[in-house]
C-alpha cells in the first residue's frame, strides 16, 4: 500500500511538473511575441524612429520575436512530445535559435555605439549612420551570425538541440563542444554584454553632462522630464544588460551544477526568456512608444532620450 502510495504520488508530481514546463513556457514565450510586436509596429509608425536608429531597434525586436516564436511554436511541441521527428532534427532549430542570438547581442552593440556617436559625434553621426550603411551593416551581422553558428555548430558537430531532461534546448555533451561554447558562446556574449553596458553607461553620463548645460536657463518642470528621461535610460541599459547577462550565467555556470530538473529547466531556458521581458523593458522605459500604443499625441525628442533598444 504504501509503495502504491509513492508510486501515485511520483506520478502527480511528473504531471505537475509537465503541466508547470508548458505553462511558463507558453506564457513568457507569448508575453515577449506580443510586446516585441508592439515594440516593433509602434516604431515603425513612429516619424522620430524613420532613420538608423529605428532601423537597428526594428532588427532588434526582430530578433526577440523570433526568439520567442520558435520556443512558442517549436519548443511547446516538444515538450507536449507531439513529434519525435521533431525533436530528432532539433538541432536545426538550435542553429536558428543560437544565430538569431548572436543577431540580437551584436544589434545591441550596434545600438550602443550608435547613440554613443549621437552624443559623442552629434556633427559627424548623419554620414556615420546613412538608412543605407544602417542597413548593410544590419545585413553583415546577419550573415556573420550564421555562418558561424552553422559552422561552429553543424560542421564541427557540436549541436544545440531538444533535451528531453531539461525541456529544453541544450548544447552536447561533449568535451569539444563544452570548449567551442565557453568561447564562441559564453566568452563571446559576455564579452558583447559587458561592453555594450559600459558604451551606454559612457554615453548617459555624457548626454547627461550636455543637458545640464542646456537646460540651465529652462523651466524646472522641463529638467524635470529631462532628467527623469535619463533615469529610464540607464534603468533601461542597466536591466536589459543585466537580463542578457543573467541568461549567459545561469546556463554556463550556475546550470551545470544543479540537480533540480525544475530549475535546470529555468536557469537553461532563461537566456531565451531574458528577450521575452526585453519587449516588457522597452515599453516599460519608452514613453514616446507608450504615446503611440495609447494613442496619444506624440512629441519629437532626440534619440538618445526617445529610443530603446
Amino acid at each position: 500500500m504504501r509503495d502504491q502510495y509513492i508510486i501515485v504520488l511520483i506520478t502527480l508530481m511528473v504531471i505537475s511538473s509537465y503541466i508547470l514546463f508548458l505553462m511558463v513556457t507558453f506564457q513568457i514565450t507569448s508575453f515577449g511575441i506580443i510586446t516585441n510586436v508592439l515594440v516593433y509596429c509602434s516604431v515603425r509608425k513612429l516619424s522620430s524612429m524613420s532613420n538608423s536608429f529605428g532601423i537597428i531597434t526594428r532588427n532588434q525586436a526582430v530578433c526577440n520575436t523570433i526568439i520567442c516564436s520558435i520556443f512558442f511554436f517549436f519548443i511547446i511541441p516538444m515538450q507536449m512530445k507531439l513529434s519525435d521527428e521533431l525533436i530528432s532534427h532539433s538541432d536545426y532549430i538550435g542553429i536558428w535559435a543560437t544565430s538569431i542570438y548572436d543577431i540580437s547581442n551584436l544589434s545591441h552593440v550596434f545600438i550602443a555605439i550608435n547613440r554613443f556617436c549621437a552624443v559623442f559625434l552629434p556633427l559627424h553621426y548623419d554620414k556615420l549612420f546613412t538608412v543605407s550603411r544602417t542597413k548593410r551593416i544590419r545585413n553583415i551581422i546577419w550573415i556573420f551570425s550564421f555562418a558561424k553558428c552553422i559552422i561552429i555548430y553543424e560542421v564541427f558537430i557540436c549541436y544545440n538541440m531538444y533535451y528531453p531532461e531539461a525541456w529544453t534546448l541544450a548544447y552536447i555533451d561533449t568535451p569539444e563542444c563544452i570548449t567551442y561554447t565557453w568561447y564562441t558562446d559564453f566568452v563571446f556574449n559576455t564579452t558583447l554584454v559587458v561592453f555594450t553596458i559600459s558604451v551606454n553607461l559612457l554615453t548617459a553620463c555624457k548626454a547627461g553632462k550636455t543637458t545640464k548645460r542646456i537646460l540651465r536657463s529652462t523651466t524646472g518642470s522641463t529638467i524635470s522630464k529631462q532628467k527623469q528621461r535619463e533615469i529610464n535610460f540607464i534603468k533601461q541599459t542597466f536591466f536589459q544588460g543585466t537580463s542578457i547577462f543573467a541568461g549567459q550565467v545561469s546556463y554556463y555556470v550556475i546550470a551545470p551544477f544543479v540537480e533540480n530538473f525544475i530549475l535546470i529547466f529555468v536557469l537553461s531556458a532563461l537566456w531565451a526568456f531574458m528577450h521575452a521581458v526585453e519587449g516588457g523593458i522597452i515599453l516599460a522605459s519608452n514613453q514616446e512608444i507608450r504615446r503611440m500604443l495609447s494613442w496619444k499625441k506624440k512629441k519629437p525628442t532626440t534619440i538618445f532620450i526617445s529610443s530603446g533598444t
